[in-house]
């Protein structure tokens, strides 16, 4: 076969696992149908999950888990069953709209299975996830928030014993400090580098000096909000998007905004600041405003997040390319260096938008993703 035509069988191989998932699930709904439970309280018949645990060989546990996954996908979210037997998703994608809508009524669910698959299932199952957690906050605001007020309360620091004499330190915080605590700590990770630590360990012994009074520097960390006007103003409750995290409540948009320093950016209708200049590198202002717009490394896929990426010509300066927003995108360091170490090219028809030639001639257009997808 042609690289090509590996290809072609890759993107079918991937199909035919998504319908075979969609069975999957149908005949496990089926089966639950065929053995109802026949004591109180109890979701399965006695014997029920055993069954299948013997049949795909499996844990009784594991099948159980299964067998009500199923139930509910095909009960609550019969498009997504749908979608997934087109092989317009993928199994993850389909978990990740059960598992978040499972704290939404059946009619809302519904609302959000909706919304969500009307934009297909995104470049990748994080963004995937992103636009169901936007449209579960957006389709019922009021639960949203108190769901977020009640894990507030649950802040904690916990330690899990790991292998070969390593443990691991976890922290539950709101969505803000994690942000601004990992942002601190890779800052100063990275002024600390030695050659002869990883940027991890570096990150690791920072958290220590921290903790123990070993590290007295500190570093301007920023995090960004992006929310509507409108919300700010309390018309409405749509959610905001913080970057680097998500979609959050209106309300903890409002929070966030309260100590905010702010400045105006002016745009056209589209959202697009314009802004050409023959400098080469862009300004400070036109880079945020690039990274803003992107969110993420522009690679159909990547999830690094543009502030972790590196702004790019998409028409070299040397080849009279402008610092200029129709010019530019942000693409993490590996993806900024694609083009030089293979045959991927880009191009940039418009404002944002990005179209990506690999090197089998084949095209992929992405587009700044949208607050609400």
């Amino acid at each position: 076969m042609s690289a090509s035509e590996c290809l072609d069988v890759l993107t079918a191989a991937e199909r035919v696992i998504a319908e075979a998932e969609a069975a999957k699930v149908r005949v496990l709904a089926r089966f639950a149908v065929l053995r109802p439970p026949t004591r109180r309280h109890t979701e399965l018949a006695d014997g029920a999950r055993e069954e299948v645990a013997i049949e795909i060989g499996v844990s009784p546990q594991a099948a159980a888990t299964q067998i009500l996954r199923a139930q509910r996908l095909a009960t609550r979210l019969p498009a997504t069953v749908d979608a997934l037997a087109a092989g317009d998703i993928d199994f993850k994608r389909a978990l990740a709209m059960d598992d978040l809508t499972e704290v939404l009524s059946m009619e809302d669910a519904g609302r959000v299975e909706r919304r969500v698959l009307a934009y297909g299932g995104r470049t990748n199952p994080s963004r995937f996830r992103d636009s169901i957690r936007y449209h579960v906050i957006k389709v019922d605001p009021a639960s949203a928030e108190r769901r977020r007020v009640t894990a507030r309360e649950d802040r904690d620091v916990t330690y899990m014993a790991g292998e070969d004499g390593v443990g691991h330190l976890s922290a539950a915080l709101t969505a803000e400090q994690a942000l601004a605590a990992h942002q601190q700590i890779d800052k100063l990770a990275r002024k600390a580098k030695t050659p002869d630590r990883t940027l991890g360990q570096c990150r690791a012994d920072v958290l220590l000096g921290l903790i123990f009074g070993e590290q007295r520097d500190r570093v301007k960390v920023q995090v960004n909000v992006t929310v509507p006007a409108t919300t700010l103003m309390g018309l409405n409750e749509q959610p905001g998007v913080l970057s680097g995290y998500g979609p959050i409540t209106a309300e903890h948009a409002r929070e966030l905004a309260r100590d905010a320093t702010w400045r105006r950016i002016l745009t056209d209708p589209a959202g697009h600041l314009l802004e050409a200049s023959p400098r080469r590198f862009p300004s400070p202002a036109m880079a945020e405003h690039v990274r803003l717009r992107d969110q993420h490394c522009r690679m159909p896929g990547c999830t690094t997040t543009a502030h972790r990426s590196e702004i790019d010509h998409t028409v070299r300066h040397c080849d009279q390319g402008l610092s200029s927003t129709d010019n530019l995108a942000a693409l993490c360091k590996y993806h900024n260096l694609l083009r030089e170490r293979s045959d991927w090219d880009i191009y940039q028809p418009s404002e944002g938008v990005l179209v990506f030639t690999s090197p089998e001639g084949r095209r992929y257009q992405t587009t700044p993703p949208a607050l609400v997808a």
